[in-house]
């Protein structure tokens, strides 16, 4: 079940950047649309996706995670679609994380819309470490733990 509170969301993009320590652009693409000419639902989870890693790339977190082995899985995900959003638009897109216990992470995301001037979705993703080898959880290296502390 998702935590998300019932909000309309930061009212611009100042006050996303001042919500969120990390703020990446995506720009929507035409092929991101579906029949009924707005962003498909679906779509919204793989924006999550590229915006999550590239941001534990730029943290150093990957793919030094894996080669050290540690696993990331999906627990839980969830998206509040408030707008719909149409090509072309630019998403910006606000993370910050919550830590829970020794192993699962929650990301939580604000899609800000350039075109509309206001929040069109927010989401969140519960990440749980885990061993490759064996599929069950692990506690999350002490590092990992500090590098996602830029994020909280």
């Amino acid at each position: 079940m998702s935590t998300l509170p019932p909000t309309r969301g930061p009212a611009s993009l100042d006050a996303l950047q001042a919500l969120y320590p990390m703020i990446v652009a995506r720009k929507v693409q035409w092929g991101d649309m579906d029949a009924l000419s707005h962003v498909n639902n679906v779509t919204y989870f793989r924006y999550l996706e590229d915006v999550r890693l590239g941001v534990m790339e730029q943290l150093g977190i990957f793919p030094r995670l894996f080669h050290e082995g540690t696993g990331l899985v999906i627990a839980d995900a969830s998206c509040r679609y408030k707008a719909p959003v149409v090509y072309p638009d630019t998403l910006h897109i606000g993370v910050r994380v919550t830590l829970l216990g020794e192993d699962k992470i929650v990301f939580h995301y604000a899609l800000f819309s350039e075109h509309m001037q206001r929040v069109a979705a927010e989401a969140e993703t519960t990440q749980v470490c885990v061993s490759p080898q064996t599929g069950r959880k692990v506690a999350m290296p002490a590092w990992f733990r500090e590098a996602l502390a830029a994020l909280t």
